[in-house]
């Protein structure tokens, strides 16, 4: 798994030369929030013209590792570990709710390096990474969006599971779209030298995952109470290209989205 190989490196680094890593190791403690100022609701403005008002967001990551290059360990075709080294891993969990300013701990301190890491990536993903099973729901989100006089209120989950698996181009290499490859966020622009005594704080700012959300095509909830986006990147309806476009919003390896900042003593 690659979250072993990310530890097993690191444990390595002590023996590495100056001209290799050079950097000592810390530990740290991690936390994850909203953006400043943001207190149980956030109005966002989207690309397709929409208000929204949100007054749930959450998301659970299952780890964060920051790598001393910019390339992404993903793009092999059929593996998500590459041929890279991870300055920084954080191999813990959190449950962030977005519309907090309040850092929010992860479930395990960090290991890292004081060399400088340049790409990120957040693992979206409870359990194994590679395991295709999955009902665990990573985003909880719920708001109202308006345009042109019409308001809509909205809600959705979203897991990562058999619903987001990617047929292969060639049915004779099945294996080269991993299920991995749909929960890590990466690479994610980042300069970030971790030194001792810090920590690591992740802000998110969910403006960008409903940035090409169309709400006026969504469909009502059972009870008819709210219009869902719905939780698959299958079919053709309009509905579903709002479920895909929501994925990708959450997904985008955007700094803006997604922002490292190390928190000196």
């Amino acid at each position: 798994m690659k979250r072993a190989l990310g530890l097993a490196l690191l444990a390595a680094l002590p023996a590495c030369g100056a001209g290799e890593t050079g950097g000592e190791i810390v530990s740290f403690s991690a936390y994850a929030s909203g953006l400043p100022g943001v207190a149980g609701t956030a109005e966002l403005e989207t690309g397709a013209g929409f208000h929204v008002s949100l007054t749930k967001a959450s998301l659970h990551i299952g780890a964060v590792y920051l790598r001393l290059g910019q390339t992404n360990p993903g793009s092999a075709n059929a593996s998500c570990v590459g041929d890279t080294t991870y300055g920084l891993e954080i191999p813990g969990s959190v449950d962030v709710d977005v519309l907090s300013a309040a850092p929010q701990p992860f479930s395990f301190p960090g290991a890292a390096t004081t060399d400088l890491d340049q790409s990120g990536e957040i693992w979206l993903v409870d359990g194994d990474i590679n395991r295709v099973a999955s009902t665990a729901v990573i985003v909880s989100v719920a708001g109202t969006a308006a345009k042109d006089g019409a308001t809509h209120a909205f809600a959705a989950t979203m897991t990562i599971g058999q619903n987001r698996l990617v047929a292969p181009a060639n049915p004779a290499a099945p294996g080269t779209n991993p299920i991995c490859k749909q929960r890590i966020v990466a690479p994610i622009p980042v300069s970030l030298q971790p030194s001792v005594g810090g920590h690591l704080l992740l802000q998110i700012d969910p403006a960008a995952w409903f940035a090409d959300v169309d709400f006026a095509t969504l469909l009502p909830s059972d009870d008819g109470s709210t219009l869902v986006i719905p939780d698959t990147g299958s079919g053709s309806g309009p509905d579903v290209a709002a479920g895909r476009a929501f994925f990708a919003g959450v997904t985008g390896a955007s700094a803006d989205t997604y922002r490292f900042s190390w928190i000196a003593p």
